[in-house]
């Protein structure tokens, strides 16, 4: 039987909860904060329009606020996160724009600020493969040193042309070359996919699965394709409506796609959760909650396992 540490509970893949679990010893959950950054594909260095499908907004917190110190912003998000899930401990997660996008002194400067709070055990900063430096890297290194760190790089998708479509203003080469070079710095880094792109069949993303298994990654965050008001995408889908995945559809792909993965990573994510006020489609009526759990129920009946289709 395939060795799968962090699939308890009926799941039947390696769920971060219990990663996280396992590595702190107790129930930890992330507190989104903003860093006031921006992204080079809307300052104009790559361009002003945002990648396709890209509104910060749609997943930002109220307690998440750029215009506060972090400090303050930690203690409002970890007050409600304390009454919502019962936790104690808490990773300050640099979620929105482009967390490794700005000079290094000034990076140290808000990633200390929120080490510093007492509740904050652990360090998650969300980029792109072309905001990946020496002086960032080593910056985190160093502060892994002390903390537990997580590199998030957005992935997105695995071939040129739908990254071209995404306007993601980088190609797949940026992408392999900055995973890599997180990794010889000793970091655990987390991809991001979108699955769903209309440029893309289902056999292309399956094949995703196959060179994501090649990258150095720990951590794997899935999300079907929505469409957000606010986005290029938005525009373009009124315009003209194509596919997109229906609730069962995305179930029985989501957990073949989980067959094919390497059975070391560790998922984080399996499907996007945008707020009712920004999301146009797919509408589907059942919680995130629900979905795991239709998830896990469809792959005990079908016998479904991480990795038991993977081939090294």
């Amino acid at each position: 039987m395939i060795s799968l540490p962090y699939a308890r509970r009926g799941f039947r893949y390696n769920n971060y909860k219990y990663y996280l679990e396992d590595h702190f010893g107790e129930r930890v959950q992330r507190v989104s904060v903003e860093g006031g950054f921006t992204c080079p594909n809307r300052d104009g260095t790559l361009g002003t329009t945002g990648c396709i499908y890209c509104n910060n907004r749609s997943f930002s917190p109220p307690y998440a606020d750029g215009g506060k110190p972090v400090a303050e912003q930690l203690s409002e998000g970890i007050r409600f996160l304390s009454q919502r899930f019962g936790a104690e401990k808490f990773i300050a997660y640099f979620q929105s724009q482009c967390n490794t996008y700005a000079a290094v002194d000034r990076l140290e400067k808000l990633y200390r600020e929120a080490l510093d709070h007492p509740k904050i055990v652990g360090l998650a900063v969300s980029t792109r493969p072309d905001c990946i430096n020496d002086e960032n890297l080593g910056l985190l290194k160093s502060i892994s040193r002390h903390h537990d760190v997580n590199l998030e790089m957005g992935i997105e998708s695995v071939y040129d042309d739908s990254l071209k479509w995404m306007n993601r203003c980088h190609d797949l080469s940026v992408t392999v070359k900055a995973i890599q070079k997180a990794a010889e710095y000793g970091l655990n880094v987390t991809g991001h996919i979108i699955l769903g792109l209309p440029c893309e069949t289902r056999e292309k993303m399956l094949d995703t699965a196959a060179v994501l298994n090649r990258l150095p990654l720990t951590f794997l965050k899935l999300h079907h394709l929505q469409i957000i008001r606010g986005t290029p995408l938005a525009v373009r889908y009124k315009k003209q409506a194509f596919p997109l995945f229906d609730y069962r559809e995305y179930i029985e792909f989501i957990a073949e796609f989980i067959s094919r993965l390497r059975p070391d990573i560790i998922l984080q994510r399996v499907i996007s959760s945008s707020p009712e006020n920004y999301l146009i489609a797919p509408q589907w009526q059942p919680t995130t909650t629900a979905f795991i759990m239709d998830l896990q129920k469809y792959m005990r009946e079908k016998e479904i396992w991480q990795g038991d289709k993977y081939t090294p």
